[in-house]
């Protein structure tokens, strides 16, 4: 460590100096500060500039993808004209049509070939020389199929240079019946395709790739990786579904032709759009970053200057105000320690001294201090015993009084379920009475009208006996459709889904609201008290949606799950102001609301309803079911 030795003399003026002088030389936290600065905007620099590479690559790729997309459409514009004018049953003018082809497409293609409805080769120009079976290209089958342009991936064709691939379109008869199909062999190495013959802005360790679905090379600007699988080639392909553009780096040790030593690269990727091809731009992290990396290497020794410089700077002002300092630490780590009886020492004549000076007579005066709070303290004790008491006591009170608004809560459910039991039940009572006694007697006077109709002869009489007829005749259907609003005997026999099925037919078929009703998981029988809570509930809805909504359609869900059953009603009336209506202004509506509630409540379910005016209205239920139902 570096030693500074200062006469007595400076060290004397050295004390009488003032504090803000000596932090005067503190000036090079400023200078650490503008270093931070410089390092921050290098490093932004650095990003920035490494951000524009990255983007060149990705531009390089998009430019090269974009040639190819281009030759790829001109052969597709080109192939439907050729196909028009090929006649399938005239061998000698078909071999002379492929000709003429094969020379319009001369800059796109090696061979022209005619692939009858089965897929199989009728005529080629040139000639095939080996047989190839064209049906296990997925392209082929694709434009057999009616697709009007289609490109394969990599093929390992006969006659090939090594970087192979067919694109084709259908030919059709004067009907517009798909006859057959003509293809054409891809050159990729064609001088159209230059950007893998003559490639610009490589440099000497980059070269391109134009890599199909399946992650193989269609052709590279390196010839030794035409037809291999490139490396990632399931993120490659990835891409090219979804044709997104990328840049990263990687490293080139994922194929079996890498060096020993793994060579760190930029790899940016762009996707065709007129095939399921794209061109990956691979070039060695050194060479593109190589600019980079020597400004980066200048920053960072500027930055170790001007570092050091701070730091020696540092050291010299630090060193002169942490010994002062350090006494005034050790004074009240005493202080701390209880130590109030050893007077501080003086430290001169700046403000470390007058500072020293205030903690010696804030120690006389906290010594004094002491004594009064702990006199203060032991009252305070017994004041904070007696809160004490009286907060455990009121905190006492609270939870009796909350265990007693618990029991309440309790009770009152059990005696809304009570009122709510007894209601179905009164209901079951009035209904059967209605069904045996009312409806015997009234089925039985329409009988007896009947007879008397029959054998009266008075012309008088028998109009009327027969309009008393029709008054029991109505009196009946409606004591039936009261018995059945009172309590469904389809809800006791055939469950929660019939029953609702059939008054959603009765109240909502008249006003022509048409409605569906779905059940989703495993529909079964539930427990009487949740089946009965539940069709209640409902049933309240279709009223007001007949009565009220002015709706056309309505939807019933019904979601039977292990433990619990929910329920959603929509409509597509005219809706209403919840806030209206469950403040009270409403209390028609409110009551019949409010009734939902406490019927859910009772089986320990929830309502939840939506509305707006003119939005029409969806109420939500959940109802739970005890060990699954």
């Amino acid at each position: 460590m570096l030693r500074v030795v200062l006469s007595p003399r400076l060290v004397a003026l050295w004390q009488r100096v003032g504090l803000g002088a000596k932090m005067a030389l503190i000036v090079v936290v400023g200078t650490i500060a503008l270093v931070a600065l410089f390092l921050y905007l290098g490093t932004a620099a650095l990003n920035e500039n490494i951000q524009v590479t990255l983007h060149e690559r990705v531009i390089l790729a998009q430019t090269s993808a974009r040639h190819i997309d281009y030759v790829l459409t001109n052969i597709e514009s080109v192939l439907p004209e050729v196909a028009r004018a090929i006649s399938p049953a005239d061998s000698a003018a078909l071999d002379e049509t492929l000709a003429r082809a094969r020379q319009r497409l001369d800059l796109y293609t090696t061979q022209v070939i005619f692939l009858d409805r089965a897929g199989r080769a009728l005529a080629a120009h040139p000639p095939l020389t080996t047989p190839i079976a064209f049906t296990q290209f997925a392209s082929v089958n694709a434009v057999l199929g009616g697709q009007d342009f289609a490109v394969s991936r990599f093929a390992r064709l006969p006659q090939s240079n090594g970087s192979a691939a067919i694109a084709g379109t259908p030919v059709r008869d004067a009907t517009g019946a798909i006859v057959g199909a003509l293809f054409i062999r891809i050159d990729l190495t064609s001088p159209t395709t230059r950007v893998f013959t003559d490639p610009i802005g490589l440099g000497e360790s980059g070269y391109l790739d134009l890599i199909d679905l399946g992650g193989t090379i269609l052709v590279s600007t390196r010839r030794e990786r035409i037809g291999i699988q490139s490396d990632h080639e399931a993120t490659l392909a990835a891409m090219i579904r979804d044709h997104r553009t990328a840049v990263s780096t990687c490293h080139d040790c994922h194929s079996a032709s890498a060096p020993t030593i793994p060579r760190r690269e930029v790899l940016a990727f762009a996707p065709l759009e007129r095939a399921q091809w794209g061109v990956a731009v691979r070039q060695s992290e050194d060479e593109v970053f190589a600019s980079i990396h020597q400004l980066q290497i200048r920053i960072f020794a500027l930055m170790a200057i001007m570092l050091a410089g701070a730091l020696m700077l540092v050291y010299l002002t630090t060193r002169s105000i942490i010994t002062p300092v350090q006494a005034l630490t050790a004074a009240t780590q005493r202080i701390a320690a209880s130590d109030l009886d050893t007077p501080l020492e003086s430290q001169g004549e700046d403000e470390i001294g007058a500072l020293a000076r205030s903690f010696d007579a804030m120690r006389v005066r906290l010594k004094q201090s002491i004594t009064e709070i702990e006199t203060w303290n032991s009252e305070l004790d017994a004041r904070v015993q007696e809160r004490t008491a009286e907060c455990q006591q009121a905190a006492a009170e609270i939870r009796e009084l909350y265990e007693a608004v618990r029991q309440k809560e309790r009770a009152r459910r059990e005696l809304l379920n009570r009122v709510f039991s007894a209601q179905e039940e009164e209901r079951k009572r009035i209904s059967r009475e209605l069904h045996d006694e009312t409806c015997q007697v009234l089925t039985g006077l329409a009988y007896a009208l009947d007879d008397a109709a029959d054998t009266l002869s008075l012309n008088d009489l028998k109009p009327q006996l027969e309009r008393m007829h029709e008054l029991v005749t109505t009196a009946l259907a409606e004591i039936h459709r009261i018995i059945l609003d009172l309590r469904p005997t389809m809800l006791d026999h055939l469950g929660l889904l019939p029953a609702l099925r059939w008054y959603a037919e009765a109240r909502l078929n008249d006003p022509g609201i048409r409605f569906t009703l779905r059940e989703t998981g495993e529909p079964r029988r539930l427990p009487p008290g949740v089946e009965t809570a539940l069709f209640r509930v409902i049933q309240e809805a279709i009223n007001n949606i007949a009565r009220h909504s002015r709706a056309t359609r309505a939807e019933f869900t019904l979601e039977f799950a292990p433990t619990q059953v929910q329920v959603w009603i929509t409509d597509n009336g005219k809706g209403f102001d919840a806030a209206t209506v469950f403040g009270g202004r409403d209390q028609r509506r409110g009551l019949g609301l409010l009734g939902m509630q406490e019927r859910m409540s009772a089986i320990g379910g929830r309502v939840e309803i939506q509305s707006q005016p003119g939005d029409g209205t969806a109420v939500q239920l959940t109802a739970p079911i005890a060990d699954g139902g």
